[in-house]
């Protein structure tokens, strides 16, 4: 429903236009405009801003110019209809809610000396789509530009610190970091180009990053193990770039330029250090990066023309650095063993949907993601007057993706489907020394 003010002064503006034009002998025409507009969305002349999406069962229409629509703080679940004109669209996906981190241990005492693990950190929140699966984007007639970008994955929460031991008692275990939230999909809706030649990007969100994992508690002065220290939270995969649909006009001999980028995967998170005490603490093993999210896994169809279509993979994500082992706290006590490094992610497949170039000679690329490079071994904890602890292993590298194992409807057209390069492996962390007889925490 259109407000009242708003009716008016237009109707009047408008006939009293139409009544100048009449009198001297000319038409007067006036662009279609959208009176209602989904909430959120504001209207300056041909310019839109929506900042809550557009719901499900709401429809934005812009003008018969050349409209430049902007839409964040949701998804399109429901309909952007462009109409006529050289319109821009863009699209941003709201990124995923960090995760909690976790409480710290409780030190021990005289009646429970053992200090207490500390806690795990939370989770990542998903990203949300650029374009839901019940959303509609239909550019209209015109040359148009159109750039979808799912929401980034939330990073996961750091873990907590182990509690410190009470005279001869343990450290606590730090906690573990938490996973990051996968990458928000870029288009998982439908969406068409029509007439005139388009320029259409989707872009998955990235994965978000793993939490780091929590110190290792001492252990106490007399006596007791120290506390290892935590793992590292895993990266996240990232989104898909497009799960939907896209389709150029069929009878439009304009020269389409589609691309859906799978999103890269998250960072593992590093391993906590091992606590110091009556044998160092073993550090954490760091977090695996996340795997890159395919490029199309749905469908793509240029139309007629010659068009250039491209399904990228996303990029694995890098592991997270194994923790140092901790020191040996009194005479002949050794270091704790560095951790194991995270593994890097895999690349993500190009295409593992449907592309088809539709009716002349098109150029159809489908290439995977590169691998994510695994991470170096934590370094050995030093020994007090005992044996330095072991460094840690190098994370695994992360292969990397196929172009294609989806269909590629090729006809005449140009094909190409490279696969990404693997990651590098990580290198082993240094042993740790025997100092001696010094004993520094």
């Amino acid at each position: 429903m259109r407000s009242t003010a708003r009716t008016s002064t237009a109707g009047r503006a408008g006939r009293a236009l139409i009544a100048l034009g009449t009198a001297a002998g000319f038409a007067v025409f006036f662009p279609t405009q959208a009176w209602a507009l989904p909430p959120g969305c504001v209207q300056t002349g041909a310019n839109f801003t929506c900042t809550a999406g557009v719901p499900a069962g709401q429809v934005l229409t812009g003008t018969t110019g050349n409209n430049i629509i902007t839409i964040t703080g949701g998804a399109v679940n429901g309909t952007v209809n462009g109409l006529a004109g050289n319109d821009t669209i863009r699209v941003t996906g709201v990124a995923g809610a960090v995760g909690a981190t976790g409480s710290p241990g409780a030190n021990g005492d005289a009646g429970t000396p053992a200090g207490s693990a500390g806690g795990n950190g939370g989770a990542g929140n998903v990203g949300g789509a650029g374009v839901g699966t019940t959303g509609v984007i239909d550019g209209g007639a015109g040359t148009d530009s159109i750039t979808v970008t799912g929401g980034a994955g939330g990073n996961g929460g750091n873990g907590g610190a182990g509690g410190i031991g009470f005279l001869s008692g343990a450290g606590g275990a730090g906690g573990n970091g938490g996973v990051g939230g996968i990458g928000g999909a870029g288009n998982a809706g439908n969406v068409t180009g029509g007439a005139g030649s388009d320029t259409v990007v989707f872009t998955a969100g990235k994965g978000g990053n793993g939490g780091l994992g929590g110190l290792g508690g001492n252990s106490g002065s007399v006596a007791g193990s120290a506390g290892a220290g935590g793992i590292g939270g895993a990266g996240a995969a990232g989104g898909v770039g497009n799960s939907g649909t896209f389709t150029g006009d069929v009878g439009d001999p304009g020269l389409d330029n589609v691309t859906a980028n799978g999103g890269a995967g998250g960072t593992g998170a590093a391993g906590g250090v091992g606590g110091c005490g009556h044998g160092g603490g073993s550090g954490g093993v760091g977090g695996a990066g996340g795997a890159g999210g395919i490029g199309n896994s749905g469908t793509i169809s240029g139309g007629a023309g010659v068009d250039t279509l491209k399904a990228n993979g996303g990029r694995g994500g890098n592991g997270g650095v194994g923790g140092k082992g901790g020191n040996g706290s009194a005479a002949v006590e050794p270091g704790g063993a560095g951790g194991v490094g995270g593994a890097g992610g895999a690349g993500g497949i190009g295409n593992s949907g449907t592309l088809t170039g539709g009716t002349g000679v098109d150029s159809i690329t489908a290439t995977g993601g590169v691998g994510g490079n695994g991470a170096g071994g934590g370094n050995g904890g030093t020994g007090c007057s005992g044996p330095g602890g072991a460094g840690g292993l190098g994370g695994a590298a992360g292969a990397g993706g196929s172009g294609n194992t989806g269909t590629i409807n090729d006809a005449l057209d140009t094909v190409a489907t490279p696969s990404g390069a693997n990651g590098l492996a990580g290198g082993n962390g240094v042993a740790g020394t025997n100092n001696g007889g010094v004993c520094a925490c």
